[in-house]
């Protein structure tokens, strides 16, 4: 059968269509390398592409509905409200006009308006933001039932709605609607529940409520593990629930999620990074706080090597790591190990603009150590020794443990 050659207006029309598919594509690229500024400029060519398509090639509105809405979600993960509401608004406009011809313009109806009451939400327009979430949901229910997984994005809006007005008890009914809609759906053991549980300990936790905020995150941390997902997400969880666990002064707990955050960031950045050693520093200063003192002290020999190279010998961090080692000698009585840790220290800091208040303590316990020398100068001779015993230590003190 002989084909037909496509016209030039068919062609012309193929060809945006494919370099709107193209540009589709890019934008995941975008995504996922989490270039935001990159993700609106691709919106706006596709945007232009189908007004070209829609209004003089006479495609179905429906593109320009799409066009619109994916430049204001773009817009609106930027914080740019005000270019957000202006196509997020215009795209309701249009679907409003295809929702009376076309029955299956309907569920993305309920989409703009979800992504409308998010943009109100960030703006500060609470009160318009939870009108157009309650009218997004009641539609969507109308659509497809009160059961349906597409409601538990709208329910977690609105949860977020009403936490901001500080009605945290309509904010946990909503995030519990959604666990259950997620349950029924997926599973006890899905990923999508550890974000509803980090987003119900978050209420629990402005509410007052320590001990549920605290038993939630565990929840989250522990599916979290049994999922395998060893992400630098699930290292912030453990984070967070460390903090909240020393608020109740569950101090052993505390560090047990501490160390669990440091083995995730060392296993996924190595020992020497940034992220590791904020950990590591935490736990420093977790043990202080519970006077672990011993254990305090292995440690920040640990970080002093990761500081030093992370920084370098002569940086601020490296000195602060030796002033509080020389804090922890003294501590333990060793006042001529102190001594020199914090004589090191002085040397860093004195180079160091701004540290003259630093510099004065430094030198004032460097003086109260000198004191107590002069009264028991066997101090010096117990130091000596304690070096020549670890000097026959195959683990030096300061090497960094393995993972």
């Amino acid at each position: 059968m002989e084909e037909h050659p496509m016209s030039i207006s068919d062609r012309i029309c193929a060809e945006l269509e494919e370099k709107n598919r193209v540009l589709g594509d890019y934008v995941k690229d975008r995504e996922e390398i989490g270039d935001k500024e990159g993700v609106i400029q691709v919106r706006i060519h596709q945007l232009a592409l189908c007004k070209v398509l829609a209004n003089v090639h006479n495609r179905h509105k429906s593109i320009l509905v799409e066009a619109h809405t994916n430049l204001g979600e773009s817009y609106l993960n930027n914080q740019y409200f005000e270019q957000a509401l202006e196509h997020l608004t215009t795209a309701l406009s249009h679907n409003g006009r295809l929702v009376n011809e076309d029955e299956g313009s309907k569920p993305y109806h309920t989409h703009i308006l979800t992504l409308l009451g998010k943009c109100y939400l960030e703006a500060g327009g609470i009160d318009d933001s939870l009108s157009l979430l309650e009218k997004a949901l009641k539609m969507n229910k109308a659509m497809v039932g009160e059961d349906n997984l597409s409601n538990s994005q709208i329910y977690s809006t609105l949860a977020q709605v009403w936490s901001k007005k500080k009605n945290h008890a309509k904010a946990l009914d909503c995030l519990t609607t959604v666990w259950e809609l997620h349950e029924k759906h997926y599973g006890m053991k899905h990923e999508s529940l550890t974000q509803i549980y980090i987003d119900m300990a978050k209420v629990y936790k402005k509410q007052g409520d320590l001990n549920n905020a605290i038993d939630t995150q565990k929840r989250a941390l522990n599916l979290m593990g049994e999922l395998d997902i060893h992400t630098d997400v699930t290292a912030e969880v453990a984070l967070k629930l460390s903090q909240w666990l020393q608020d109740s002064n569950n101090y052993p707990e505390a560090l047990d999620a501490l160390r669990n955050a440091e083995h995730i960031y060392e296993y996924n950045h190595s020992m020497i990074h940034k992220s590791t050693a904020k950990v590591k520093r935490n736990i420093c200063m977790l043990l202080l706080k519970a006077e672990e003192y011993e254990e305090a002290l292995q440690e920040c020999y640990e970080l002093e090597e990761v500081d030093k190279s992370l920084h370098g010998e002569n940086s601020q961090q490296y000195g602060k790591d030796l002033k509080v080692i020389g804090t922890i000698l003294m501590i333990l009585n060793r006042y001529a190990e102190a001594q020199d840790y914090f004589n090191k220290a002085l040397a860093i800091f004195s180079k160091i603009k701004n540290s003259k208040k630093t510099v004065k303590e430094i030198k004032q316990k460097l003086q109260t150590i000198a004191d107590g020398l002069k009264d028991n100068p066997s101090l010096f001779s117990k130091r000596d020794e304690r070096v020549k015993e670890e000097s026959h230590d195959s683990t030096p003190r300061s090497e960094p443990r393995s993972a």
